[in-house]
């Protein structure tokens, strides 16, 4: 076949009920050239991508596929395997890139795994097109199948497991990306920024509307990002982050701990840039998306399909992993300025993946890094030095603002906080009770509502709804006490009066005066406990805790935040050694040796458990009988039935720690298999949560 029959052909057949081959992989390609150049990417490699995108779909031209779009037959075997032969006679690519190209249209919709089409190899289904045998794709998909598995393939080119990774996600990214773009009408543009400028003014615009100057500390970083910078809390880091993108950064993406941050920075970001500006992440997208009513943009969101894209690290991690999609992951950050708050706040395990996935993205990406944080330890600051990361906002610049700030007296007291309920529930304005575990943050709550009737709990074992209220909740308090555990330590703008706390791991500590006296315009106090029972320490680790208490001392007296930087220091210096064990195991780049190109479906399931204490979702007891009850009858029930069972079942689920699950668990088979959730034997309140 010639090029010219083969044109010809897809001008004659359809890609949709309402649109040609040709048109649609026109359209796709065209994006891929729009989308290409907005990033770093090798030059010689421009034809062989855009060529692989307008070849993607070949397989369409089969005759089933046909018959399919027009209603005759409910199934067709699957078009990137039916059309790779085809395609492979039209790629002029040169090895190993015309490979990689077949394997970025075999895996278009499908990623790679051991069985990928094996019912179509054993069929040795072949491409039909008007009645006669066009391809027979068996064999050659095989081929190519075992080929990227086995990456060795690709090292014979002396590339290494990381180059081919890159160069599988620049393939296949692109491809996916141009592909949806096109499927749904949408502009390339919607993808990336047109220039870091307009960041800039954007954030510039947004200071103005609230009556603020820019600092000079934020006009000396204006599109210097990446690098690393210390600022106190309350004194505009993220503003500060987002004034440093460079102007050839072509997205946005912004990393946060956890889903509460990322939500209340997702509103903020809103005001910022505009609501059709933003797309967001985090493992509750579906409950979220439903809640704004835009269920149709779960991909839109969940793909950074937007210039600015803010989300949980886990889901940028989740690429590094081989998670199912990491092509389309990754993709989003080539060329992109990553900002990453809050580094501080991640276990050994999550900061190792976090530096070598900087270290990644920097080398084979294309992707400025900016990392910061307001107790960014000195031994932190030297691994991301060894990146590459150099300080960005020179401390010097910044010392004046921590030598200046004396927001919290701290006072050491040798006691429980459960001793000092009176002295609590009698002082006046906004109180931030702070425990380290949720069954010590319900006993003291419970006492204080003895006393006072304006005392509100928050912490991690609500179910979803009742989360989302509490979360409204703690925004909006005025006067009151608010008892808490460490979910209020990271990037939530909350500003109290007076901070009791149960004494934790120096930097744990410094988040939380930082929730006191935020904006340091009047005198705040800040009282440090110990904590009670037989494991004290929980749940931190015991040594951190026991550093962070031969430290307590130092805090006393203190009379500026410059002061607790030193401390925080000292503390880091004593645990460095955790971390640099964990630092120098190679995870990302074995694992791209042991999986190569092939997905990995126990990725979240490895975040999620790796030195933390590990919690599964389930459904408590009085919401049990419900849930099993939509995932038994799931068949019988119609579409809207669906939606309302799926938003019921998550709503009331809340993770539930493993050991409490392994005592009080129900499995339910059906309940797992619909929704991947357990039931637990337990009783719930929504002022208190999960019960003991």
């Amino acid at each position: 076949m010639e090029w010219k029959e083969l044109l010809n052909l897809m001008k004659a057949k359809k890609a949709k009920p309402d649109k040609s081959l040709y048109k649609h992989s026109l359209g796709a390609k065209e994006r891929a050239e729009f989308l290409l150049g907005r990033i770093p990417h090798p030059g010689f490699l421009k034809d062989c991508l855009l060529l692989h995108v307008f070849l993607h779909d070949l397989g369409k031209l089969d005759d089933r596929f046909q018959e399919k779009l027009e209603g005759k037959r409910k199934k067709a075997p699957p078009h990137a395997f039916l059309g790779i032969e085809l395609a492979s006679r039209f790629l002029p690519c040169s090895e190993p890139y015309k490979t990689m190209a077949l394997l970025s249209i075999l895996t278009h919709h499908r990623d790679l795994h051991e069985g990928l089409y094996q019912d179509e190899m054993d069929k040795k289904e072949k491409l039909v097109v008007d009645g006669k045998v066009l391809s027979s794709p068996a064999e050659p998909a095989f081929d190519l199948r075992e080929d990227a598995i086995d990456i060795e393939v690709f090292e014979e080119y002396g590339l290494s497991p990381l180059e081919v990774r890159a160069l599988y996600t620049l393939f296949n990214g692109l491809l996916r990306v141009s592909d949806w773009l096109e499927s749904a009408n949408l502009p390339a543009d919607i993808y990336y920024l047109d220039s870091g400028k307009r960041v800039r003014k954007a954030v510039l615009d947004y200071l103005s509307r609230r009556g603020f100057q820019p600092r000079d500390y934020q006009l000396y970083v204006l599109g210097r990002g990446g690098g690393y910078f210390r600022l106190p809390t309350g004194d505009g880091k993220t503003e500060t982050s987002l004034l440093a993108t460079p102007d050839g950064a072509s997205k946005v993406v912004y990393s946060l701990p956890t889903i509460t941050t990322t939500e209340a920075m997702r509103k903020r970001f809103e005001e910022v840039f505009g609501r059709e500006g933003v797309s967001f992440a985090h493992s509750l997208l579906f409950l979220s998306l439903y809640y704004r009513g835009e269920l149709d943009s779960k991909l839109l969101h969940r793909y950074a399909m937007r210039p600015i894209f803010i989300s949980t690290i886990d889901q940028i991690l989740l690429a590094f992993l081989n998670y199912p999609r990491f092509p389309v992951r990754e993709f989003a950050l080539r060329g992109a300025h990553w900002i990453i708050d809050e580094i501080h706040a991640y276990t050994p395990y999550t900061l190792s993946l976090i530096l070598q996935g900087i270290e990644y993205a920097t080398k084979h990406l294309g992707t400025k890094v900016t990392v910061m944080s307001a107790t960014l330890p000195g031994p932190l600051a030297g691994e991301l030095e060894r990146l590459g990361l150099g300080e960005l906002l020179p401390f010097s610049k910044v010392r004046n603002r921590y030598s200046s700030r004396g927001r919290v007296e701290v006072k050491v007291r040798d006691e429980g906080l459960l001793n000092a309920a009176d002295e609590i529930s009698a002082e006046k304005g906004k109180v931030l009770v702070v425990a380290n575990t949720v069954s010590r943050a319900r006993e003291i709550y419970r006492e204080l509502r003895e006393k006072r009737d304006d005392v509100y709990l928050f912490h991690s074992r609500f179910i979803q709804r009742d989360k989302r209220k509490k979360m409204e909740l703690v925004e909006k308090i005025e006067r009151g006490i608010l008892v808490a555990t460490q979910v209020v330590e990271v990037s939530l703008d909350i500003d109290y009066d007076v901070l009791y706390t149960e004494v934790a791991p120096i930097d744990a500590l410094v988040q939380r005066f930082g929730r006191v006296n935020r904006r340091g315009l009047k005198s705040g106090k800040a009282h440090l406990f110990q904590p009670e029972g037989k494991r004290p320490y929980l749940p931190y680790d015991k040594r951190a805790y026991e550093e962070a208490n031969s430290l307590l001392g130092e805090l006393e007296g203190i009379e500026s935040e410059l002061e607790l930087l030193r401390i925080n220091d000292e503390f880091y210096e004593r645990i460095w050694d955790r971390y640099e064990a964990e630092i120098g195991k190679p995870k990302i780049t074995a694992l791209a040796r042991e999986l190569g190109l092939m997905r990995q479906k126990q990725a979240e399931k490895i975040l999620k458990t790796r030195d933390t204490f590990m919690s599964l979702p389930a459904v408590p007891r009085p919401f049990l009988s419900r849930a099993i009850e939509l995932a038994t009858k799931w068949d019988e029930l119609s579409e809207e039935e669906k939606l309302k069972a799926t938003v019921f079942v998550i709503e009331h689920t809340v993770n539930v720690p493993i050991w409490t699950l392994e005592e009080y668990k129900h499995f339910n088979e059906d309940l797992y298999e619909r929704f991947g959730v357990f039931g637990v034997e337990r009783d719930y309140d929504s002022e208190v949560g999960l019960k003991e």
